[in-house]
Order: structure tokens, then C-alpha cells, then sequence
């Protein structure tokens, strides 16, 4: 199974991506994916990534200015599988986010069927607890993917395992050091999910399967998550993104 057939990506589709670590690699595994499919993806942050290394599968576009992006675009999208947007480049090598209302415009250009957007960063941790304003989640979001890495359950929760763990610490009521149980990871989900557009739909994925007793773990997490809120999270996709295939098993709500 691919990843556009486990998260039941459609023809017309912006994909946010939130949560814990995974999701940049996710962002591109996403987009070479759907290149090979059709023309007309975007890929881009509405908060900052590692410039990655050049790739014949994108074309890439940095500018400040809206005008100048969709100008850009517009002449690109049909002659190009998929697209890279940003605002620039940071002193410390990351790419500057456009903002989420970039998203709706650049969504309405002829040609662009799919924009995947990397809503905020965890530093590559497994886990992560977001601050006010976090994510930074685009309106028009059709597909919420919360990320998590199934090797920060049963860890200690600090900051080598845990973004932000002063704030995972408050919401959960829980002290610093304390064991990270399936039902604190659950909670931290819902935080990214309660910040998603109403209509948006869910499909978490849980990473890093792949590592010893990790695939039994996801998947009673992922039971525990379809329980929690089976009106809205449509499904948990079970993965590895390092080496493919990437979907080891989807659990249906």
C-alpha cells in the first residue's frame, strides 16, 4: 500500500501535516509519491524546514512577495510534476514558511490539485507539545496528519524525547521525568487535533514501527486513538518513512 492509498488522498487535496518528528520526511515522501501520479503538487511550510538538497522530482521557488510566487507557479505547474515553496532562506539553513493564507490563494491557481504543508516543527523528537499559536494550520486544510514516533511511548518525559516538554508536562499534569503512558501520547494527539479546521479529516500516523515490538505498540495505540474520537479520525496509518515500502498496516475506524 503507498501513502496517497493509506491516507485516501483525492484529487483535490491541502494536507497538513503536525505533531511529532517524521513530518518532513513524510513531506517528501508525499510528494514523490503523488509526482509520479499527476502534475500539479505543491510542497511547502507554514513554519520553517532544512533546505533539502537539490532533486530532480521538484522544482523549487523562494520569494516574500504572494504576487511573485503565484506568477511563478502559475507558469510552472503544468510543465512540472511538483513544486517547492517558501519565503526565503534563514541564517541558520532553513527555509522560511509562507503564511497559511498563502495556502487558500496558491490552492485556487489553475492546475494545483494537491498542496502538502509542514504546519510546524519538533525538532525531530517523537513527541511534541505545541505552544499558543501552534500549528500554524491553513483554513482550507482538507486532510489533518498528526505524527507521532512509536518509540516515545514508555520514554521519560524531557526534552530529549519530548518537544516542548514544559508544556506536554502542563497538559498532561504530569512531572518532568515521569513515564510518557499510551494514554498521555493519546492526549498530546488530541491537542493537535482540537487545532484542526472543523471539516478537516484525520489520519494520524505512527512512525518508526519498524523497531523492535513497535508494529504490537501502534497498534494498540491506534486502537486507543479510533476509540477516543471516532467521529472524526477516519483511520491510523501504521509506518516507517526511512526505507519503503513506508505503510506497515492501516487500522480502520
Amino acid at each position: 500500500m503507498t501513502l496517497v492509498q493509506a491516507f485516501s488522498i483525492g484529487e483535490k487535496e491541502v494536507i497538513s501535516l503536525v505533531g511529532g518528528g517524521g513530518k518532513t520526511t513524510l513531506l517528501y515522501a508525499l510528494g514523490r509519491e503523488l509526482s509520479a501520479l499527476r502534475c500539479g503538487t505543491i510542497l511547502t511550510t507554514t513554519t520553517k524546514i532544512l533546505e533539502p538538497e537539490p532533486s530532480p522530482f521538484f522544482r523549487q521557488f523562494l520569494s516574500p512577495e504572494l504576487s511573485a510566487v503565484k506568477k511563478w507557479v502559475t507558469e510552472h505547474i503544468h510543465r512540472h510534476q511538483c513544486l517547492l515553496l517558501a519565503r526565503g532562506r534563514l541564517p541558520n539553513g532553513k527555509l522560511e514558511g509562507i503564511c497559511p493564507e498563502w495556502v487558500e490563494e496558491l490552492f485556487c491557481v489553475d492546475g494545483v490539485s494537491t498542496i502538502v504543508n509542514e504546519a510546524d516543527g519538533s525538532a525531530g523528537r517523537p513527541l511534541k507539545a505545541p505552544r499558543d499559536g501552534e500549528p500554524v494550520i491553513p483554513d482550507n486544510t482538507t486532510l489533518l496528519v498528526p505524527v507521532m514516533g512509536i518509540d516515545g511511548m514508555g520514554c521519560p518525559l524531557n526534552e530529549e524525547r519530548v518537544f516542548r516538554s514544559a508544556i506536554a508536562s502542563r497538559l498532561l499534569n504530569l512531572p518532568i521525568g515521569s513515564t510518557v503512558t499510551e494514554d498521555a501520547i493519546v492526549r498530546l494527539m488530541m491537542e493537535w487535533i482540537k487545532r484542526g479546521p472543523a471539516g478537516a479529516r484525520i489520519v494520524p500516523l505512527i512512525n518508526k514501527v519498524d523497531i523492535p515490538g513497535g508494529l504490537e505498540k501502534a497498534q494498540k495505540l491506534a486502537r486507543y486513538l479510533l476509540s477516543v474520537d471516532p467521529t472524526r479520525i477516519r483511520r491510523v496509518v501504521l509506518g516507517q518513512l526511512q526505507q519503503l515500502p513506508a505503510v506497515k498496516g492501516v487500522m480502520p475506524g
